[in-house]
């Protein structure tokens, strides 16, 4: 979630703070906490709503500037009815542990790494084909689990 603020913010300190002001706040309400969507959404949301508040307040202490002013507007034309990439990431990396160990390897150097198949096979001592046809394998394994998970995709 740290990740997710400083996206925005550009600035890992104020990110944390405003994680911990999240958690927080849920824990100060968790008797009265009613979620209605999925929880990741919900928190996601509020992590969203605590950061403009964030910006607002540290903008009187600061002084007012433009970039701040167009930060908030980004921040809340932001499609909410859409899950967000870091959301999505985060599941992503959890599913993967499900993967054949070579699979999730070979599916993280070219999608998280960067490399490209012929680099990969080059670095695993391996053919490109077999690259491509473990790519391949898992990108259908992360559809089928994604596609039937309600919580990112109501």
């Amino acid at each position: 979630m740290v990740n997710f603020i400083n996206y925005y913010l550009n600035n890992i300190d104020d990110s944390k703070e405003v994680v911990q002001n999240v958690f927080f706040k849920l824990w100060e309400n968790k008797e009265s906490l009613n979620v209605r969507i999925s929880f990741k959404s919900y928190i996601y949301q509020s992590a969203k709503n605590t950061m403009i508040d964030y910006i607002r307040a540290n903008k009187k202490h600061k002084g007012h500037t433009d970039v701040d002013t167009e930060l908030i507007q980004r921040i809340e034309d932001v499609n909410h009815t859409e899950p967000e990439p870091f959301i999505i990431r985060a599941e992503i990396q959890k599913l993967l542990l499900e993967a054949k160990p070579k699979n999730r390897e070979i599916f993280e150097l070219n999608k998280f790494e960067g490399l490209t198949y012929e680099e990969i096979a080059d670095y695993l001592k391996i053919s490109k084909r077999t690259v491509e046809d473990n790519i391949s394998r898992t990108m259908i394994f992360l559809k089928e689990r994604l596609k039937n998970n309600t919580e990112l995709f109501n």
